[in-house]
C-alpha cells in the first residue's frame, strides 16, 4: 500500500506544473504595461488597437463611449490614438494545473483558475486574492480582465464585447440545467418549439455535455443566425432549428449613446420656419410672419443691426425682443416689388447676381 501511494504522489509530482516565481510575472508587466492604464480615472485595457475596455466604478462615469455593457460592467470605448494590445490566449483550454496572475509590478497575485461561469450572470472564479488588473500568464498571454474579489472577465467575452457597438448577447428563449450528466430544458420564457424536459442531444451537429459550452454557443451567437438542436422528447428525436435574438435588457435603464441628431429646422410662433442655411422654409398661411411680407426662399442675413449665423442665433434673437428689422435677400424672381407696402421697405439694393436685399419690419 505505502509503495502504491508513493508512485501516485511520484506521478503527481511529475505532471505538476512548476510554480512561475513572482519576477515572471513582473516581466509580463514590463512587456505589456501599455495595455493597461488609467482613461478618465478608470482602469482602462486595451482590447484591440483602437478599442479600450474601462471598468465602471461606483460614483464615475464616461463621457464618451461607443456603449457601456451591463453585465461586464464595462464601457466600450473607440480611441482616436493607436493602442498596444496584450496578445490574447484563451482560457478554457488552462488545466486546474496551469499558473495564471494579475501582472503587477508590487506585489504577487498569483494561482490557478478555479472554475468557469456557466452563464452571463456569473463571473469566472480564481483560487487566489485578486485586484483589478490584467490577468495572464507568465509566458505574457492575457487571459482576462482581473476584478478585486477573485473573479475576472474572461477573453472569450471580452471578444464578443468588442465585436458590437450596442450591447447585444444572444438568447433563444430557453433555460438549461445539467441532471445526471445530461442537459435538460429547464425553463421556457419565448420559445415555442421546446418543450419542458426535452433532452439536449447535440447542436449544430455537436454532441452536448457541458452546460456552459452550451450557454455560451448562445449567448456568442451572431445576431440573427440560426442554431440547429437535436433533442429527446418522450424517446423520439426531434430536430428544432430556432433563430437567436438579442438578450433582453429591459431591466437595465441603458443609456442612450446613439448620437443626437442636430436639428436642420427652426419655426418661430410669428410663423416662420428656417433651415439650417437661414432660408426661409415656410410661412404659415394669415400669421404675422405672412403678413410682414415673408416668402419661402427668403434668406435671413441680419436682424436689428445683428449679423445672424445659424439658427439657434436667430432663435435666442427672437426670443428676446418684440420689434425686429430683418434683413433678408431675396431672389428678384420673387419680385415685381409693387405687390409689397412701402412701409414694409426700405434701402432696396440689387447686389449684381438677380438677389435683391431689403428689410422686412416684424413685430409680435
Amino acid at each position: 500500500m505505502r509503495f502504491l501511494f508513493c508512485i501516485i504522489t511520484f506521478l503527481m509530482i511529475g505532471q505538476a506544473i512548476e510554480r512561475p516565481t513572482f519576477e515572471d510575472f513582473v516581466a509580463g508587466y514590463q512587456r505589456n504595461k501599455a495595455s493597461m492604464f488609467n482613461y478618465e480615472g478608470l482602469p482602462a485595457f486595451v482590447l484591440s488597437e483602437n478599442l479600450l475596455a474601462v471598468l465602471k466604478q461606483p460614483n464615475a462615469k464616461l463621457n464618451k463611449y461607443v456603449k457601456y455593457d451591463p453585465f461586464l460592467n464595462l464601457y466600450l470605448v473607440r480611441t482616436d490614438f493607436s493602442l498596444i494590445p496584450a496578445p490574447m490566449g484563451d482560457e478554457e483550454k488552462l488545466t486546474r494545473n496551469d499558473w495564471v496572475g494579475v501582472w503587477d509590478p508590487n506585489k504577487p497575485y498569483i494561482g490557478h483558475i478555479k472554475y468557469l461561469a456557466q452563464n452571463i450572470n456569473e463571473r469566472d472564479q480564481l483560487d487566489f486574492n485578486t485586484k483589478i488588473g490584467l490577468l495572464g500568464t507568465a509566458c505574457c498571454e492575457m487571459m482576462g480582465i482581473a476584478l478585486n474579489d477573485n473573479s475576472f472577465i474572461g477573453n472569450r467575452y471580452l471578444k464578443h464585447f468588442m465585436k458590437y457597438n450596442d450591447v447585444y448577447w444572444g438568447d433563444i428563449g430557453v433555460d438549461f440545467i445539467l441532471r445526471e450528466n445530461k442537459i435538460y430544458v429547464n425553463k421556457i420564457r419565448k420559445n415555442g418549439q421546446f418543450l419542458i424536459n426535452d433532452e439536449v442531444v447535440s447542436v449544430d451537429g455537436k454532441p452536448v455535455k457541458d452546460l456552459r459550452k452550451l450557454n455560451e454557443k448562445i449567448l456568442f451567437a451572431d445576431r440573427g443566425s440560426t442554431l440547429y438542436f437535436q433533442v429527446l422528447r418522450d424517446n423520439v428525436d426531434l430536430n428544432i432549428s430556432t433563430e437567436v435574438f438579442a438578450k433582453d435588457l429591459s431591466m437595465f435603464n441603458l443609456p442612450n449613446t446613439k448620437p443626437k441628431v442636430k436639428p436642420t429646422n427652426f419655426r418661430s410662433n410669428l410663423g416662420l420656419s428656417v433651415n439650417s442655411s437661414l432660408i426661409v422654409t415656410k410661412v404659415d398661411p394669415k400669421s404675422k410672419a405672412a403678413l410682414a411680407g415673408f416668402m419661402v426662399g427668403d434668406k435671413i442675413l441680419r436682424v436689428n443691426n445683428t449679423i445672424v449665423k445659424d439658427f439657434k442665433n436667430l432663435q435666442t434673437i427672437l426670443a428676446s425682443g418684440n420689434d425686429f428689422n430683418i434683413l433678408i435677400q431675396r431672389k428678384s424672381s420673387k419680385l415685381p416689388l409693387h405687390n409689397f407696402n412701402d412701409n414694409l421697405l426700405g434701402n432696396i439694393n440689387a447686389n449684381g447676381d438677380g438677389n435683391f436685399q431689403f428689410f422686412i419690419r416684424l413685430k409680435k
